[in-house]
């Protein structure tokens, strides 16, 4: 019965022992998963951060921020994602909320994010670099991603956007999914609880705060690394957890594993374990007792053997055992796994096989010492299987067993331990070498003023010395001090000693040999104090920061002063006027403030080049000096556009005065290098109080007077009203509602009906845009067009006209529709396009239309002004085959010269000239003699605006070769032009097509 309660006990204890150490395996295994994805979030968030660095650090994004231009951010944005797979993209968020730009779109879509819970809390702290918010949609509106947002400065120092990198799920889960984390729970969250992401996969868990758990509360927050443990109260499953913080990161990682399956495998042993026992219990009761006892000594020496085996073979270190010749008899399963071979070929060798210290007489003399001192503590190396040789430390034992002589050594691999020591060797040669990159002066000074400090060659050199050539000490440190600065690093010195300051830290100017005075930051400490308590040396460091300091006396100049005119630039023009508001709020006076914008100066920078504008911009700068008080500002907020603040305003004929006399100093051209420019400019004024009572709102509201003033002609000045500020407001609205308009499907394109005179058939259709505005009802191209020219609009909707007339006239020809030609106009903009001649095939090829029915309307006065770029545009849309003609022809300056240079098929009269054909003789003349020109040239000729039976009898006596106008169609659908090119139709003179169809 003893024996039977023995056995029992002893496969008690041994179930016992194995479920321990099935449950410790189980948490060493989940904190090495948790360090290895740890170590895989840590790479992703540093990629993340660095992309969001080198962003925050590219001065093209800001600059293409600057000018919102949202292509050259799509670029740079995507250039930069190329680079970090880790990323799914990139986007920019304005200081509003809308998006301005992604890397995974060319245009985005209109979008505010301004509710946003990442928006709203880095918003709230401008001095946060960067946040890891909680996993939500992406801010285009695709699949969830993890945001990491951070602030973007603009050019001008300020927040000009919002950055967002966006880390997505499937990044993760890919690197997740292996066999091994099958059975596992995997959580990734924030500091503040927030989960972000889970694997398996389960949506009603991301974004669920974590931190009322116990594991939160009581485990994550006390350290950085552990193995936990947790019970869920809805099934009572029990997890083994193993987690991490992220090194330097908000985060932590956790990962679990169900306890019963890693008890699966023991409890199956143990179910075979207990059938064992059964039998050996029934076999028990038939064995004598002097068999149970010899079986109960066979187990307890089995179990003290497999104790002993297990601490060998478990064990961080390698165990070799020895006999007196060298051969190995045996080696553990780590020392197996070190050196590459099996335990079977390792003790068919000596250990001259794998020490490559082992040579001649060195094993009998090492034997003799270990023999004699019984154990040695040595350091050697080993030479692994592929021939690796690592450095070890030996623990050499000497027993005796059995008459036989044996070496029982512990073996450590040193490997980590030599590259620490190399490490810190390296630390101490580059902490050598940066400061001496780094400029800096080390010292040691007396405080008695007399005796000779100790200085590092660099300190010598930093004062204009050779090494060991200059004897410091602190009274000729005081002296040598500049005058303006001495009380100041005296008193910075008193403070430190009084425990004022943790430090002394300060800078200052000294003079050096030469006599010069040279900015150092010096940052020391006292140390040494003598019998009454008072500190006896100094010791720091002292850097030359001269250059620093010249750069930020430049940087301060740079951030108030424009660096071409030398006046003030936005932001010192945004305090100054502050500034002059409150003044003349205290005197009761006026203040006046005049926007000016220049008249055709894009020309002189397109024609002369920047060097030319910037001359213009530095006499513009001298002569209004010349025009206003010295108590009065002048700036320039950048371009073209000036300010001036006229303070102390008596009355708005003062105002009115001052505007007349700048207008008349525009009088003169500029003398430039190239010969005289003239120009003139548009005044814009609003007053305070009347008009605003802030500075940005002044401000803007004489812009919107000067654009009023720009509308009247040029070269005059405007007061704002109210009136204008309405206007104002309108464009703005229809600015807004157009960038909505073309996603939403509001703009749509009606076809006017190019007429050939001989035959009387349709020959052409020009392709125009109307805009159908769900609340304001059909909206004249005369009111958006030249808002989406100012804003830039009007490349993506000239894309857009482009696009779908060329779709439209290839299904017309799918149909078997006579082919006709169809006329899109360019903008200037579109035509300063690089990629226009491939935007404009694309759509050919898209459409499956030949070149040759696509004809590209482009006005006189954009060949004569736009300069070498459009020249190049023109000539590549040209080699494509597509048609080119000369819109409003005879408005512009009408030289012939560019008739030759890029060989147009079609001139087209302006409707001002068809329109008085009748009435007036000039107008006759000069149609006539436009004719007579495109034909000489061997251009076809056609007349818009042809709306009388007049007109068109003059033109078809004067061979005109097709013409467009309401006398014969409006423009219409696509549906009523379609039907009159169907086969069989036939416009006579004088029939209205819009009429009957």
């Amino acid at each position: 019965m003893l024996v039977l309660l023995l056995t029992l006990c002893v496969i008690g204890w041994s179930t016992y022992r194995s479920y321990l150490d099935r449950l410790g395996a189980a948490q060493q295994q989940m904190q090495t998963l948790a360090r290895a994805l740890e170590e895989h979030v840590g790479r992703t968030t540093d990629a993340a951060i660095e992309s969001l660095q080198l962003i925050r650090e590219n001065p093209q994004i800001k600059a293409c921020l600057g000018n919102q231009d949202q292509a050259c951010l799509h670029q740079e944005l995507q250039r930069i994602a190329t680079r970090f797979s880790q990323v799914g993209s990139f986007t920019l968020i304005a200081p509003d909320g809308d998006l301005l730009a992604s890397s995974a779109v060319d245009h985005v879509p209109p979008r505010n994010l301004s509710q946003t819970h990442y928006f709203r809390i880095v918003n709230a702290q401008p001095g946060l670099s960067w946040y890891v918010a909680e996993q939500q949609p992406d801010p285009l509106g695709g699949a969830n991603v993890i945001p990491i947002v951070a602030n973007l400065e603009s050019s001008h120092g300020v927040t000009g956007a919002l950055l967002v990198a966006t880390l997505r799920p499937d990044y993760f889960y890919r690197f997740y999914k292996t066999e091994q984390t099958e059975r596992l729970t995997i959580r990734l969250f924030r500091n503040d609880g927030i989960l972000l992401l889970r694997y398996p996969p389960d949506e009603t868990e991301i974004g669920r705060d974590i931190s009322f758990m116990r594991f939160f509360d009581e485990v994550f927050s006390q350290g950085t690394a552990g193995v936990s443990t947790e019970t869920s109260p809805v099934d009572h499953q029990t997890l083994i957890f193993g987690w991490r913080r992220v090194d330097n990161r908000p985060l932590g990682i956790a990962v679990g594993v169900n306890r019963n399956d890693v008890l699966l495998a023991w409890q199956r042993a143990q179910v075979v374990n207990g059938v064992i026992v059964l039998l050996m219990i029934a076999a028990g009761a038939l064995l004598l007792i002097y068999v149970l006892r010899q079986l109960t000594r066979l187990e307890k020496a089995e179990f003290d053997l497999y104790l002993t085996r297990a601490a060998v073979e478990r064990g961080a270190d390698m165990a070799v055992w020895l006999d007196r010749n060298g051969r190995i008899c045996y080696v553990n399963t780590i020392g197996c796994q070190r050196l590459g071979y099996t335990e079977q070929a390792l003790r068919n060798m000596r250990l001259s096989d794998i020490n490559p210290a082992i040579r001649g007489d060195a094993w009998p003399r090492f034997w003799e010492r270990l023999s004699r001192h019984k154990h040695l503590v040595e350091e050697s190396s080993l030479r692994t299987r592929t021939g690796q040789v690592f450095p070890i430390e030996v623990y050499s034992n000497y027993i005796v067993f059995k008459g036989e002589e044996y070496n029982c050594a512990v073996v450590r691999d040193i490997s980590e331990r030599r590259m620490a020591e190399q490490a810190i060797v390296r630390s101490e040669q580059q902490l050598r070498l940066a400061l001496e990159a780094s400029a800096t002066g080390l010292f040691d000074m007396p405080l008695d003023g007399r005796t000779a400090a100790v200085t590092s060659p660099e300190y010598d050199r930093l004062l204009g010395y050779e090494p060991g050539e200059m004897v410091e000490t602190f009274e000729k440190w005081k002296n040598q001090l500049h005058p303006d600065d001495r009380e100041d690093v005296l008193d910075a010195l008193r403070s430190y000693y009084n425990g004022a300051a943790a430090q002394f830290a300060i800078e200052y100017r000294r003079r050096t040999r030469h006599g010069q005075y040279h900015w150092f930051q010096c940052r020391g400490r006292l140390v040494e104090l003598d019998e009454s308590g008072s500190p006896t040396r100094l010791i720091g460091t002292v850097t030359d920061i001269t250059e620093r300091k010249q750069a930020q006396d430049r940087i301060t100049e740079l951030a108030n002063f424009d660096p071409v005119t030398r006046l003030a630039n936005r932001n010192l023009l945004r305090d100054e006027l502050r500034l002059s508001i409150a003044a003349a709020e205290r005197r009761g006076h006026l203040l006046a403030v005049l926007f000016l914008d220049l008249d055709r100066f894009k020309t002189v920078n397109d024609s002369l080049g920047h060097a030319a504008g910037d001359e213009v911009l530095k006499q513009v700068a001298q002569r209004l000096r010349g025009t206003v008080r010295r108590s009065d500002i002048l700036a320039r907020l950048g371009g073209d556009e000036f300010v001036v603040v006229l303070t102390d305003v008596k009355s708005t004929e003062q105002v009115t005065d001052v505007a007349s006399h700048i207008l008349a100093v525009f009088s003169d051209p500029f003398e430039l290098e190239a010969g005289s420019f003239a120009t003139s400019t548009s005044i814009g004024i609003s007053v305070y109080p009347t008009d605003a009572e802030s500075p940005d709102v002044l401000v803007r509201n004489a812009d919107v007077a000067m654009y009023q003033a720009k509308a009247n002609g040029r070269n005059n000045f405007q007061f704002f009203t109210a009136d204008l500020n309405a206007r104002a407001s309108e464009r703005l609205q229809l600015e807004a509602s157009m960038r909505m308009a073309l996603h939403n499907d509001q703009f749509k394109l009606h076809y006017q009906p190019q007429v050939s005179l001989p035959d009387q058939q349709i020959v052409g259709a020009e392709a125009l845009i109307r805009w159908q505005h769900p609340e304001h009802g059909l909206i004249s191209p005369s009111r958006f067009i030249p808002i989406a020219e100012d804003s830039r609009m009007i490349v993506t909707l000239g894309t857009w006209v482009l696009q779908s007339a060329v779709r439209q006239a290839g299904r017309w020809q799918a149909a078997g529709l006579p082919p006709i030609t169809i006329a899109v106009n360019l903008s200037p903009l579109q035509l300063h396009q690089p990629n226009l001649p491939e935007i404009v095939a694309e759509a050919l090829a898209d459409a499956g239309l030949d070149a040759q029915y696509l004809e590209l309307e482009v006005t006189e006065s954009v060949i004569m002004q736009e300069g070498e770029q459009v020249t190049m545009a023109l000539h590549r849309l040209k080699k494509l085959g597509v048609r080119l003609s000369i819109d409003d022809f005879g408005t512009g300056y009408s030289s012939l010269s560019y008739l030759k240079r890029f060989a147009f098929d079609k001139l087209k009269v302006d409707q001002s000239f068809v329109r008085d054909l009748s009435t007036d003789p000039n107008d006759e003349a000069i149609v006539l003699a436009i004719i007579g020109l495109g034909k000489t040239l061997g251009m076809t000729v056609l007349a818009e605006g042809v709306e009388t039976h007049e007109q068109l009898a003059f033109l078809e006596r004067a061979g005109i070769d097709s013409v467009q106008g309401y006398l014969l169609s409006r423009p219409i659908t696509a549906e009523a032009f379609e039907a009159l090119i169907t086969p069989g139709a036939y416009v006579e003179p004088g029939l209205r097509p819009d009429a009957t169809v």
